[in-house]
């Protein structure tokens, strides 16, 4: 029996008058019990075996992130049917290869999604069609919990972190667990939370311990940082005394929670001015990076006062020590290989480059992040193939930029990259006036050549507003 579903089952009846899920609907919040969420999901579950989904089946869910959805993954868990959630602004190309690759029974919308047909042949071939929003005008009895093995496939997710390269990687109903108790053992608790996020993974983790989670569902990579706090305040008078996001949420997103203890993010290497930017905004609670990948959600944890510190003296990015229950090694050119009982070990399709075995049988994933290890702390160097060459000698961009952020704290983000066969250091412009010619004669004292342009926004990856897209910049640079 999957020990997810018996999990959300029992953590429903130990905890039914607890809110389970605070949510925004339109301009209203709304909340359900553990008992009423418990109830929520039953009843879609009946919704989704009268729609004839069954155990094995593959669904592609292509809605916005809402309480709808939550409820539809968990309630697909119960049946034994896999997910594979598709950000509805998803690029094209990246729909197209998820047709493809995955070959879905079925397709999951809502009302606002629908039309998708429209744009993708491939739908033609889909059996069924699901539209989330007509669950709520279902009545149906019941149906039983299914029997599910813990080696079902429950969610795919795709990830191009670290290699570049589209992949999609595999959750079994046990990989999900060991992230859940990997998460659940690093992540600072004292008792019952109220836990703020706005990443799905981290949704069900709160769920299945019983804390109470708060959705925003906010569109980051989409909406203006007005928006979105005018979105947020409406949820101003939960005790929120965590907060588990993104880089680009905490940069966007006003401080509004005064029980606030605690707040961790990851999902990009912070320059200087952002740290401090973060810092500044969250004074009196503790800041802590998170360095984690789709395959291992977290390898290693920071303190962000820690990481200010080593950026200010030293101008290295600090991942910190590997966490409870993940081991790391550094292979003979920096490259960070980890494993972990949570690692996920498959893709859809299998890329044999991103796993090696060693002589004793263990697993161990590549990230493509290239490190150093002083005394079991780990300080990243760079993406492996993110370097510039000079002299022979492989120099990585986040090395560089860190250095010119450090040396010019007014710049809110550069770039340094290699193309055409020329290398370029491409700045963000800020509020004050940067010298281009005082950042070229800094980068010739580090015996680097390069033309330096400033430009109004550095393209960035939709979701991480702090992640550069590299591609994209070199594309405006032709």
């Amino acid at each position: 029996m999957s020990r997810i579903v018996e999990r959300f089952e029992q953590v429903c009846c130990d905890n039914s008058d607890v809110t389970a899920v605070v949510y925004r609907s339109g301009d209203r919040v709304c909340r359900r019990t553990f008992s009423e969420l418990h109830s929520d999901v039953h009843s879609m579950r009946a919704y989704l075996v009268s729609c004839g989904v069954n155990q094995g089946d593959r669904i592609l869910a292509f809605a916005s992130s809402s309480y709808k959805l939550c409820v539809f993954m968990l309630a697909a868990l119960e049946i034994g049917a896999s997910i594979m959630y598709v950000d509805i602004w998803a690029k094209q190309e990246s729909l197209h290869s998820v047709f493809e690759d995955y070959k879905p029974d079925m397709l999951l919308v809502s009302d606002k999604t629908k039309h998708i047909r429209v744009f993708f042949r491939e739908i033609n071939k889909v059996k069924r069609i699901i539209n989330i929003d007509k669950a709520e005008d279902f009545s149906a009895v019941d149906t039983a919990v299914s029997d599910i093995s813990e080696d079902v496939t429950a969610l795919l997710t795709m990830t191009t972190g670290s290699t570049g390269k589209p992949k999609i990687a595999l959750r079994t109903h046990r990989d999900l667990m060991h992230q859940f108790e990997l998460i659940n053992s690093n992540i600072d608790a004292d008792g019952h939370q109220t836990v703020l996020t706005t990443s799905y993974i981290y949704i069900f983790a709160n769920i299945l311990n019983g804390y109470t989670t708060v959705m925003p569902q906010l569109n980051l990579g989409r909406w203006s940082a007005k928006k979105i706090n005018r979105l947020l305040r409406l949820f101003c008078d939960e005790p929120v005394s965590m907060i588990i996001t993104s880089p680009d949420f905490c940069m966007k997103a006003d401080n509004i929670f005064p029980e606030l203890k605690t707040l961790y993010f990851g999902g990009a290497i912070l320059n200087l001015y952002e740290a401090r930017y973060i810092r500044s905004k969250y004074p009196d609670c503790a800041c802590r990076l998170i360095y984690g990948s789709t395959e291992c959600s977290i390898i290693a944890v920071a303190d962000i006062d820690d990481f200010i510190s080593v950026l200010e003296t030293e101008q290295r990015s600090i991942l910190g020590r590997p966490v409870n229950g993940v081991r790391v090694r550094l292979s003979d050119d920096g490259e960070i290989l980890v494993t972990s009982a949570a690692m996920l070990e498959s893709y859809l399709i299998s890329d044999p480059s991103t796993k090696e075995t060693d002589i004793e049988g263990t697993l161990w994933h590549h990230t493509n992040d290239i490190a150093a290890e002083e005394n079991g702390v780990l300080y990243f160097h760079g993406k492996s193939r993110r370097y510039i060459e000079l002299s022979g000698k492989r120099i990585y961009s986040n090395c560089i930029e860190q250095q010119i952020i450090a040396a010019f704290p007014d710049i809110p983000k550069c770039a340094v990259l290699q193309h055409n066969g020329g290398i370029y250091a491409v700045l963000q412009r800020g509020v004050i006036p940067v010298d281009c010619a005082a950042v070229k004669s800094f980068l010739q004292e580090q015996g680097i050549t390069a033309e330096v342009q400033i430009i109004k926004k550095i393209p960035c990856d939709v979701k991480h507003h702090t992640k550069i897209n590299y591609d994209k910049l070199k594309e405006q640079l032709k």
